[in-house]
């Protein structure tokens, strides 16, 4: 028994020494290795710890170094514990405080910017270059030296920071910059007003106060550099208004004031604004006389300066004129006795109504006279005139007037077309026409003549379009001589008017023939005109009957437009039943022929 025992404690001892030995040789390699795998899974533990260091005993690992959170101590431990073989970690690590992130952007030239500062690592540096050149603009020249630090406090909300420098930028259009370190927040830039650097300044800090950053005034105020204007230009369809003033809420007075004095009236804007534009000193006189000057001059155009004021336009008569210059000056010589009124106000003269008159004189003097402006109606109607007097082989005692200040006179080429009705029917008498006032008063040789000479009249210028008076004699007939009787007789047998086959259209040189015959028709009153209308043997008889009334029908028109009355012609359809004249088998069935009656 003491034998077996013995020899199990030799052999518990051997194996006892030979764990050891065993032990003691693996321990160096098994450190080796945890100490690899540390180093490989931490090979980025520098961009969260300073100073960080690890020690190995056996399977234990003991770290320490500083870092900036709990969640980096975190990552670092759970690294650690996913490596094989570490059974136990002793947490060295302590907390160190965070830097102040910083931004520094400053204006160097008109478009160009210096970005630099210290942010923390990571996608916030490009993140803030594209804020800022979507808030001070596209285009802009941007030079850009950010630092990246691991152990840096985050920026506030990029959404703000980029609301913050849209709105410094609005409120303030000169920006130096902006700087924003050691919680303080630092605007930089020129304006010309007290009101929109403090609403610069008050908006800032509603931004950053919630972050704990101190908002600091660098903005300088600059007196204003330029001097006010007040155009306004009526375009008749629209009022122009430019100039440059320097508040707002005074060029939205003008504009009601404008508005309310005249609502139909379209307003165009070119009127600019500005802190930088001194206060108009004339504005409470410029608000003063708006209402009248709109209201009371035609035409208006008012130019005002620091050192006068220019007023020019068109009044009704000279009592008006003279009450807007006393308003003028009452309103603008009350604050500054050296500013100039320059007053181009001119009175309208209403201009002269149109007129025209031609008459008879006793002597047998055809005689014109009248106002009228318009060169060429005047030349049209003087030939037209001057014509028809030459045919009767009488005198034109011309004394139209032409003049600038005359209306329009449209019914001149209206009054034209009854010269030659007026020669031909009238032995003394006149027909006027002023403006759109019609007077005949005139004394003809028969009745038909003055029917239709009235009748050409109130068709020339109907009612209402003009007011006419006209009064017609007719003069006891003295009857035609037998020159005349014989000279219509010969006229009405001579003329015979051929058309094309098929045609009722009336030929220039058959038109010629129809004028003749009219004049010598004319001077044999109480004469009546049968018209034979004709045609060739082509087509049947019915359509034959009716060309030859179409050609009666033509000449017939032609007559009435010379001055013949309806009432004195007649029309006889004679077709293909007398087909030859002198000869002429087929020309002479296309005809039409005069009987006196």
């Amino acid at each position: 028994m003491n034998r077996i025992l013995k020899t199990c404690l030799v052999g518990f001892a051997f194996y006892g020494v030979l764990l050891w030995v065993s032990v003691g040789l693996l321990k160096p390699r098994i450190e080796l290795q945890l100490n690899e795998g540390i180093i490989n899974e931490l090979d980025n533990v520098a961009d969260i710890c300073e100073g960080f260091a690890f020690e190995l005993s056996g399977r234990d690992c003991s770290i320490t170094g500083s870092i900036y959170s709990d969640f980096d101590r975190d990552r670092i431990i759970s690294s650690i514990r996913s490596i094989d073989g570490i059974r136990k970690i002793n947490d060295g690590l302590t907390i160190a405080p965070l830097k102040n992130p910083s931004i520094s952007l400053l204006r160097t030239e008109k478009s160009s910017w210096e970005l630099d500062g210290r942010l923390l690592a990571g996608d916030t540096a490009r993140q803030l270059t594209q804020v800022i050149i979507r808030s001070i603009g596209e285009g802009v020249d941007l030079k850009t030296d950010l630092q990246e630090e691991s152990n840096v406090a985050d920026l506030p909300p990029l959404n703000k920071i980029e609301l913050l420098l849209q709105e410094f930028c609005k409120f303030i259009p000169d920006v130096s910059g902006l700087i924003l370190s050691e919680r303080k927040l630092t605007l930089i830039g020129k304006s010309f007003s007290e009101i929109r650097r403090d609403q610069a300044l008050d908006f800032a800090r509603s931004q950053m106060n919630d972050h704990g950053y101190e908002v600091i005034d660098d903005i300088t105020i600059l007196p204003p550099t330029d001097d006010p204007s007040f155009q306004i230009s009526d375009l008749s369809n629209e009022i122009l208004i430019s100039g440059l003033l320097r508040e707002s809420s005074f060029k939205d007075r003008i504009f009601d004031l404008i508005r309310q004095t005249d609502e139909q009236k379209k307003i165009k804007d070119e009127l600019l604004t500005g802190d930088h534009v001194r206060n108009a000193e004339w504005g409470p006189s410029l608000v003063r006389v708006i209402p009248a000057l709109i209201a009371e001059v035609d035409k208006l155009k008012l130019n005002l300066s620091s050192e006068s004021v220019l007023i020019s336009g068109i009044v009704d008569g000279d009592e008006k004129k003279k009450s807007l210059e006393q308003l003028a000056e009452q309103s603008f010589e009350v604050n500054k006795s050296d500013f100039k009124i320059v007053n181009e106000l001119i009175v309208f003269v209403p201009p002269e109504k149109a007129s025209l008159t031609m008459s008879w004189a006793e002597d047998g003097t055809f005689n014109l006279k009248g106002l009228l402006s318009q060169r060429d109606l005047y030349d049209q109607f003087l030939s037209v005139t001057g014509e028809e007097i030459k045919n009767k082989n009488k005198e034109l005692n011309n004394k139209i007037e032409l003049k600038e200040n005359v209306e329009e006179a449209p019914w001149v080429n209206k009054i034209a077309t009854l010269v030659g009705p007026f020669v031909a029917t009238v032995q003394w008498g006149a027909l006027s026409v002023r403006g759109d006032e019609v007077a005949l008063e005139a004394e003809v040789t028969d009745p038909v003549s003055g029917d239709v000479l009235k009748a050409m009249v109130e068709k020339a210028f109907p009612v209402p379009d003009y007011k006419r008076i006209i009064q017609i004699n007719v003069a006891e007939p003295s009857g035609p001589t037998d020159e005349e009787i014989m000279a219509l007789e010969n006229a009405m047998m001579e003329t015979v008017i051929y058309f094309d086959t098929e045609s009722s259209k009336i030929k220039a040189k058959e038109a010629k023939k129809i004028e003749s015959l009219v004049e010598a028709f004319l001077k044999v009153p109480g004469s009546s005109i049968a018209l034979l209308g004709h045609a060739d043997s082509y087509g049947n008889a019915d359509y034959n009957r009716k060309l030859g009334r179409r050609r009666c029908e033509s000449v017939r028109d032609t007559l009435i437009e010379l001055g013949v009355n309806d009432l004195l012609i007649e029309i006889e359809v004679k077709g293909e039943s007398e087909k030859v004249v002198n000869g002429r088998q087929y020309e002479s069935g296309r005809r039409v022929e005069f009987e006196l009656r």
